[in-house]
């Protein structure tokens, strides 16, 4: 399959079938990391720090207002 990296615009090539969900995998130009997902039975490419951001299973300290 075809990448094209979002931060350096590089289009790299990468093989599903050497990568089982939840392996990173790296732009081979500017080292930006990825991580392969499944969407449905679509797998995919998707930058590590963006499934970072999105988990939700994070502790707020009680000890802090966040409003």
């Amino acid at each position: 399959m075809k990448k094209t990296c979002v931060d350096c615009k590089t289009r790299f090539e990468f093989t599903v079938e050497d990568l089982e969900e939840g392996d990173p995998f790296d732009c081979p130009e500017c080292g930006l990391e990825y991580t392969l997902i499944y969407k449905g039975d679509k797998p995919t490419l998707v930058e590590s720090k963006t499934l970072e951001m999105d988990n939700s299973d994070f502790d707020l300290d009680s000890d802090e207002d966040y409003s």
